[in-house]
């Protein structure tokens, strides 16, 4: 009897010690990275970032990076240590503050670079968020996208001209890293490293595939393309790197006049 009196007293007791769970000011900050390469910044349009309650799939906060690329020597270092901050106070970033009462797990979604819309591309991380902690501290939370920004320069989309059998059309591209860092030579991208590859199709049937040719300005590639007969053909330009596995793509059409 004494002792179900004194589990009683002691459960009234703990209770009346219960306060209401108070949310906590919880800073976070996300940087948006290309993968192998820097920071998604305002120079290419930014990267877009959404965090959800990975319970509900609520959406908690969202926005867009702001902000430069990073320094080079800083974030593509040829050693890295395991924890080196590797970001500096203008390298491109989201930042918020959540008011959090108890730990929340969430999925961090990302996409950029958003003035290259042709090479949109996707990524997303979860973490756990405990209210209170500093999301802000080192390089914050980074996520990182894998991928190329391909633009074909020329022909413009639905390019028409007249056919002509001894004639050929300049092909233009300009491939960098979502981050828009130039493939060239004296880089950490140097041109040895990826294949940039054009596909002529017409209609759904392959006629050739072609390797494009560097040219002197960074990350610029062409070649000369050449047509057996009047028809439209589209163009599809791949960049690839056999290391990473990363790739992107731009197509065009063109269409030639008998």
């Amino acid at each position: 009897m004494k002792k179900t009196i004194l589990t009683a007293l002691t459960s009234c007791a703990l209770l009346a010690l219960a306060t209401p769970a108070h949310a906590v000011d919880t800073n976070v900050s996300i940087g948006v990275k290309s993968k192998d390469a820097l920071f998604i910044g305002e120079s290419v349009g930014a990267a877009y970032v959404i965090v959800r309650d990975k319970r509900d799939g609520d959406i908690l906060v969202e926005g867009r990076t702001t902000g430069h690329a990073g320094k080079r020597d800083l974030v593509m270092a040829p050693s890295t240590a395991r924890d080196a901050v590797i970001i500096d106070e203008d390298t491109a970033h989201f930042e918020f503050s959540l008011d959090l009462y108890e730990p929340t797990p969430v999925t961090v979604e990302v996409s950029g670079p958003y003035a290259q819309m042709q090479s949109l591309a996707r990524a997303s991380a979860d973490y756990l968020l405990i209210p209170g902690k500093d999301y802000t501290q080192g390089n914050g939370i980074i996520v990182e996208i894998p991928g190329f920004i391909v633009d074909v320069m020329s022909p413009p989309a639905n390019r028409k001209a007249k056919f002509s059998a001894e004639g050929t059309l300049p092909l233009q591209v300009n491939v960098t890293k979502l981050c828009g860092c130039h493939i060239d030579k004296d880089s950490p991208w140097p041109p040895e490293r990826y294949e940039v590859e054009a596909a002529i199709y017409r209609g759904e049937v392959l006629l050739a595939s072609l390797k494009l040719d560097k040219a002197e300005q960074p990350g610029i590639y062409g070649t000369n393309l050449k047509f057996e007969e009047a028809g439209t053909y589209r163009v599809v330009v791949t960049a690839f790197d056999s290391k990473t596995l990363e790739g992107g793509m731009d197509s065009t059409t063109i269409t030639l006049d008998p």
